[in-house]
């Protein structure tokens, strides 16, 4: 197309300077003509350069510039890229938003929760206090009953809470302690008990060893006769007899054969205390058995 121009322009002017230093006629419209194949040559040639070339009264010439294009191609390139960039921006200002919200949502949420965590931790201390007390109430409960119905670990037990000043019923336990201790402590109890041997069987032929072995596989109930027996069998030490009671009164778990045993024990030594004083009568003992044993 350049070189198309160039022959334009050329043979353009050589046509028309030739026509006009000639004696041709018109030659006005043979000087406009070669202007506009010039202009059109020189359009051609610089084409490349050229967006539009405009004459007035004669008409508008149009050529498209690569470099413009070019230039035009990488400005919508960077505008879309912007337009996308900005886009995206919104897009992770609006998630950064969003996130914000939902981090002061999480974290009021938290604090109300830790607030009803430490409410319930509140009341289920409260709540294990009172079941503790409960269980305690109930525990002391059954061990009253126990005691009361012969029952001589729970007796015991009842003298150690009475000695605990951190049981929370210690004062009920040192009333029911006495209480019982009393009530196996009557001016009048019974004696003269009868033991049903079987038949043929002669007890006074027992040694005290047979004697214990008898006892130890009596029913509760006939053991206060048992011990009576044992106690009165004079032909037995009274040494023997009274480390006798002193072993039912260590470990005997009935209280009312405890009771006998303590009653005798307390006859014989002269003792002011009643029969249920264990610790005392064998703490008494411990200090004073060899005047009885040999």
């Amino acid at each position: 197309m350049k070189l198309l121009g160039i022959l334009l322009i050329f043979n353009s002017l050589a046509l028309t300077a030739y026509w006009v230093t000639t004696e041709g006629t018109h030659k006005s419209a043979v000087i406009s003509i070669c202007g506009i194949a010039v202009l059109v040559g020189f359009a051609f040639v610089i084409q490349e350069r050229i967006t539009e070339l405009s004459i007035k009264g004669v008409g508008t010439i149009k050529a498209a510039v690569e470099q413009a294009k070019a230039d035009a191609t990488t400005i919508t390139e960077l505008k879309n890229r912007v337009e996308a960039q900005s886009a995206t921006v919104d897009l992770v200002a609006d998630q950064a938003t969003k996130a914000k919200q939902l981090s002061e949502e999480l974290a009021e949420k938290n604090k109300i929760a830790e607030e009803k965590l430490a409410t319930l931790d509140t009341a289920i201390v409260k709540a294990q206090e009172s079941l503790s007390n409960l269980e305690s109430a109930s525990e002391y409960h059954s061990t009253v009953l126990a005691a009361q119905g012969d029952d001589r670990e729970a007796y015991d037990r009842l003298k150690e809470w009475a000695e605990d000043e951190s049981y929370p019923f210690r004062f009920q336990a040192e009333q029911a302690w006495k209480r019982i201790l009393d009530d196996h402590s009557p001016l009048i109890y019974t004696t003269g008990f009868t033991i049903p041997w079987k038949e043929g069987v002669d007890p006074s032929s027992f040694t005290l060893t047979d004697l214990i072995d008898e006892y130890q596989h009596a029913p509760t109930h006939l053991k206060p006769a048992f011990i009576e027996y044992i106690w009165k069998r004079e032909d037995i030490p009274v040494g023997e007899r009274l480390a006798f009671l002193v072993e039912v009164l260590k470990t005997d778990k009935s209280l009312k054969a405890c009771e006998y045993a303590g009653r005798y024990f307390k006859e014989e030594t002269e003792l002011k205390v009643k029969p249920l004083a264990i610790d005392y009568l064998l703490d008494w003992w411990e200090e004073n058995k060899n005047q009885y044993i040999k």
